[in-house]
């Protein structure tokens, strides 16, 4: 493993007791989830507030696991999403062509679902319906039970101007979720999800635990017969950004890439010095890969002639959340050049030649460009020695490295922006390297440059960008579109006032009917986690 998880270890070692076989004890983690929109249409967000706690403080896992599975037991919509101080509020993209029928979702971190069995794993029924591939429709049927949800009292209700205020006794509750929605024929559809039951033979008992207290790890495998444990690989990610890690295989040939707060991207490069040996290897998904046992059957998504009605609003919802509750993307500041420089040049301030050997040949004083063996080469000055380095540099595009000095010298800059050069030692781990000269392209494509031929390109997605749920509103924004919104409200975050009353507003829409609205709250006597829920007659 890399020196970072090392890091790791040693940092679990000084907090956490260790067993007589000197493995490291994990912390257990409980996952806490609310699902806004249980109910959902598909190429609709399917919303959900996340919170991750151990010992009842915030875990330090930075990234939570969230899962689509279908009836058969194969994951359909899948994603990360970062944590921060154990809570996120983070979605699933629902896509076009996913079936109407219900769904398991479940929710974990890297290590929750083997150290913490039931609490270390969110599961619950989610329904999808797509207006394009519609459920089975009877004449008539009772989908479940009748509602459980207590009429909410006219007197915790008042309306002011256009919003709808509420205060509703709640003593010692902490940790508060209010979710308003329009009720559906599947609120009260229920499935039993007995973990033990479901999951009931663990397939590896001592599989190879590393927390994410940093952020992402890219888990890899060599397929060789023989493991070269001082072979070093190199993983670049790249989307609107790149960055470049390195790692050597363990005995097992797995290789283990901390990402930190390096998140977003969408395709990943693994390469080697080896310039001529194609790379034997693959990236490890880090979804937990147990499924339901076969005797765990979801319920039949079904509706009635009478449910028509229920279809359109919907539809007329998922219109209408586009203009009220869009997601707000929340901004994020670019990730600067991983290292530090020397000396940095823009290359549009310079007369542009046809290769790169001429342009740092002509422009570049602190690099040497030298042939050798008929083959160009380039050799970095050592700047605190004064003398020029006898190896050569790293020579990197974009984040990717490139080990064929001949085709790097023969590149045509005419797609890169800026170059950086390192003129000292630098390390990455615990690799050292002899400088470096590092070209950056206008659009993050490698300006043009093929990729190496020994090199694997895969696709990989890393953390979903960050969104917030906003309702425009609640923040006084009158748009002039109908409003048919079908979800009300979403607020997290809740405390009650110093009478013990949990207090909250929200603006009704045309939508005329029952609505169900439910709280979810710590109850403070015994910190156990509760849900009320109360229907509300909109008319």
């Amino acid at each position: 493993m890399t020196l970072t998880i090392f890091t790791l270890c040693l940092w679990f070692l000084g907090n956490y007791p260790v067993s007589a076989q000197n493995s490291v004890q994990l912390p257990k983690e409980e996952v806490i989830v609310q699902v806004v929109n249980p109910v959902s249409l598909t190429e609709e967000y399917l919303w959900m507030n996340v919170t991750v706690t151990t010992d009842g403080q915030p875990s330090p896992s930075k990234v939570i696991y969230m899962e689509l599975l279908d009836r058969n037991g194969i994951s359909v919509v899948k994603d990360l999403a970062e944590l921060v101080k154990g809570e996120v509020n983070s979605y699933l993209m629902l896509p076009s062509d996913l079936p109407s029928d219900h769904y398991l979702l479940r929710v974990y971190t890297r290590i929750s679902p083997y150290t913490s069995g039931e609490k270390g794993v969110f599961q619950s029924l989610v329904s999808i319906i797509n207006p394009k591939v519609p459920p089975i429709i009877t004449l008539s049927l009772t989908l479940g039970e009748g509602s459980t949800a207590m009429s909410l009292e006219a007197k915790y209700m008042n309306t002011k101007d256009s919003l709808l205020e509420v205060a509703i006794p709640m003593a010692n509750a902490t940790d508060i979720s209010v979710v308003i929605n329009k009720t559906t024929p599947f609120d009260n559809v229920k499935t039993a999800l007995n973990h033990t039951q479901m999951y009931p033979v663990e397939t590896d008992p001592n599989p190879t635990l590393v927390p994410e207290l940093f952020g992402h790890i890219i888990k890899g495998k060599l397929l060789d017969n023989v493991i070269d444990t001082t072979e070093v690989f190199f993983l670049t990610l790249h989307g609107s950004q790149s960055h470049m890690f390195i790692d050597k295989p363990n005995e097992k040939g797995e290789l283990y890439f901390e990402t930190g707060n390096f998140s977003y991207y969408d395709y990943a490069i693994i390469q080697t010095a080896q310039t001529g040996q194609q790379v034997n290897f693959i990236l490890t998904s880090p979804f937990w890969d147990k499924v339901p046992d076969e005797n765990f059957q979801l319920p039949v998504l079904n509706l009635s002639q009478n449910d028509e009605e229920f279809i359109k609003e919907k539809i007329l919802a998922r219109a209408s959340h586009q203009y009220y509750v869009g997601p707000l993307e929340i901004p994020k500041a670019p990730l600067p050049f991983q290292y530090i420089t020397d000396y940095s040049y823009a290359l549009s301030d310079y007369n542009r030649f046809v290769d790169m050997a001429t342009t740092i040949r002509e422009y570049v004083p602190m690099v040497v460009v030298r042939s050798q063996n008929r083959k160009t080469i380039f050799k970095n000055f050592n700047i605190p020695y004064n003398l020029v380095f006898k190896e050569s540099p790293l020579l990197v595009i974009d984040g990717m490295p490139v080990f064929d000095s001949e085709a790097f010298a023969n590149f045509n800059p005419k797609g890169i922006e800026s170059m950086d050069i390192i003129n000292r030692y630098f390390y990455i781990n615990d690799q050292q390297f002899t400088g470096m000269v590092n070209l950056t392209s206008f659009k993050n494509d490698f300006g043009g440059f093929d990729l190496p031929k020994n090199a694997l390109f895969i696709t990989y997605n890393g953390i979903q960008k960050p969104f917030q749920y906003h309702s425009s509103l609640e923040y006084g924004n009158n748009n002039h579109f109908p409003d048919f919104r079908t979800t009300l409200t979403w607020q997290t975050n809740k405390e009650t006032d110093e009478n013990g009353n949990l207090n909250f507003s929200f603006k009704p829409s045309r939508l005329k009917g029952k609505y169900l609205l439910r709280i979810q709250y710590r109850d403070g006597l015994n910190n156990n986690l509760k849900t009320s829920q109360y229907s509300i007659d909109m008319k």
